[in-house]
């Protein structure tokens, strides 16, 4: 096989050596657990899951949120996948080819590959693939990689009718053909959008495949009962290696139902739940669980409408940032778990550098930066909005805690609460939008996946509206550079260019925190998070499941 050099590894190792699993155990002692689980996996059961928000569709092509894209990632494959460590390896791509110096890629198809209504794999169901999320709208957060296979751009603006980049040789066979060399194409290939779908079924299906979704892997949909719960059982023809669960159900707590969501897990109704607040103190009494701590490429943050009167100036935005004392705000809201942020790329991202990191807590040159704001952004301020997708304990006492922050700067706030995300995304994607709570997940090990998916002109997802022609210039460049040294330095002048501008106030890096039942058995946690594993080499130990 010939794989492309792994720009990111380099710059990930020291990361990934910071994995914590709680109760702890050493690396010998981690491979023993492994050998043991291998050897002594059994097959059977039910794992049920909980999801914060019932997803709005199980379609990878149109899926905006993390909860579809968890049941994405058991349904549907890729190409190529990443494993816990975030390398590519092969997924329905057996193997591929890069040839022209990274213009051309083909790619070999698994011969064992089928989709869950036992059709083969075929060339032509990964072209229509392609084509349909080069024209989905809204703009999946793969589709500026995909536009520079040849013809896409042209494609998706209706001017051609086919995409000359793409070439069937066989149905087992293809090419793609791109513009220029771009370095994080084959990476975007393992995004949960770029999943293959059956040609037939979508198809036949129409807008009711997200609602009956048919894919390749380790787990078949079932059923979907409302904002109730999700079912999905094993796929026994599935290519790799086979689930030992017979089934994964969903649950699903809407609109914040923290605690009937922890009441579920104590009682034993949940194998798994994300930790965060004062669950662990709630559970700490608990004997014989599970906790698992890991860093990951994500990033929570308030963005600014750069558009909005209020916001549009700078230094006004650099003084709320200076202001926040985030140590503080990490430890009594969330109970110091996380690591604190004063950048926008997470530890362990190519093109991390704190040195670009904002200042913390520091009123005097908040004032200072107030003062230099124009008289027309300061004068007679009024209230700038905070809109937040949650209304929990957690959220209010935050919300405090930030008034009482800004209050030195003589800034008063309001929080406007929409708990539908579908109606939380549309609104901040409207110029009403000032200030909005939200969480940034990497979708790929790469930075493009921040910095341009937040801050280039024509993301979809740049919901701060930032602007800047030099940024957007400097981001489709790094795409090209090949060399992980020169890219990593192309990446830290950018983020020193956004950071400038502070489009946003970066709080902390999230880590992936979750309890596990203490049946749960073979749980490796991603980096990218816990809605990105996929669960098919999870078994329980029936021994423990009733103890």
């Amino acid at each position: 096989m010939n794989h492309p050099r792994q720009v990111h590894i380099f710059f990930l190792i020291l990361f990934f050596l910071s994995i914590n699993i709680l109760p702890g155990c050493t690396n010998e002692e981690g491979k023993e657990v492994k050998h043991k689980a291998a050897t002594e996996a059994k097959s059977g059961g039910i794992y049920s899951v909980p999801l914060p928000s019932n997803p709005t569709t199980l379609d990878p092509a149109y899926v905006q949120d993390n909860y579809g894209e968890a049941i994405i990632h058991q349904i549907f494959d890729g190409l190529v996948r990443f494993d816990p460590y975030l390398s590519i390896l092969p997924a329905l791509a057996e193997t591929w080819q890069v040839i022209a110096k990274g213009k051309e890629y083909r790619f070999i198809l698994r011969e064992n590959a089928r989709f869950h209504n036992l059709d083969i794999v075929t060339s032509e169901d990964v072209i229509f693939s392609i084509n349909r999320l080069l024209r989905a709208e809204p703009a999946p957060a793969v589709l500026p990689h995909l536009l520079k296979i040849v013809g896409a751009k042209e494609y998706r603006e209706g001017n051609l009718k086919a995409v000359p980049g793409l070439e069937i040789e066989n149905d087992r066979v293809f090419k793609v053909h791109l513009q220029e060399s771009h370095v994080p194409f084959l990476t975007a290939l393992g995004m949960y959008q770029a999943a293959i779908v059956p040609k037939k079924e979508v198809t036949r299906m129409g807008n009711n495949f997200g609602k009956h979704p048919v894919g390749t892997g380790p787990f078949r949909f079932e059923s979907w009962d409302g904002e109730k719960s999700i079912r999905l059982s094993r796929f026994k023809e599935y290519y790799s290696d086979l689930s030992y669960l017979d089934e994964i159900h969903y649950k699903i707590y809407p609109r914040g139902q923290d605690l009937e969501e922890l009441t579920d897990f104590q009682n034993g109704n949940l194998e798994e739940m994300a930790v965060y607040g004062d669950r662990r103190e709630k559970l700490a009494e608990t004997q014989g669980l599970q906790w698992f701590h890991r860093p990951s490429l994500s990033l929570f943050f308030y963005g600014m409408n750069l558009k909005h009167p209020h916001l549009a100036d700078p230094d006004l935005r650099k003084a709320l940032s200076f202001a926040i004392d985030r140590h503080r705000f990490v430890n009594q809201v969330y109970k110091g778990q996380f690591e604190i942020a004063r950048t926008i790329l997470p530890p362990g991202m190519p093109g991390y550098n704190p040195l670009n990191g904002l200042a913390d807590n520091n009123l005097d040159l908040a004032r200072r930066h107030l003062e230099k704001a124009s008289a027309k952004a300061v004068a007679n301020l009024p209230e700038l909005e905070i809109v937040s997708a949650f209304k929990t304990p957690r959220v209010e006492q935050e919300m405090a805690m930030i008034q009482d922050f800004w209050t030195g700067l003589g800034i008063k706030i309001r929080v406007k609460y929409i708990t539908d995300w579908d109606r939380f995304e549309a609104y901040i994607r409207t110029d009403a939008v000032q200030i909005y709570r939200y969480a940034w997940s990497a979708d790929m090990p790469d930075p493009d996946s921040f910095l341009y998916s937040l801050f280039a002109s024509e993301s979809p997802t740049n919901f701060m509206k930032f602007q800047d022609k030099n940024v957007d210039q400097l981001l489709l460049g790094a795409r090209g550079i090949v060399d992980p040294v020169e890219r990593a330095k192309m990446y830290h002048k950018i983020e020193a260019l956004v950071m400038e501008s502070a489009p946003l106030i970066p709080l902390f890096y999230m880590s992936v925190d979750r309890v596990y039942q203490p049946y749960v058995k073979s749980v490796n946690v991603s980096a990218l998070g816990a809605h990105t594993m996929t669960l098919n080499r999870i078994w329980l130990d029936k021994s423990l499941q009733n103890n």
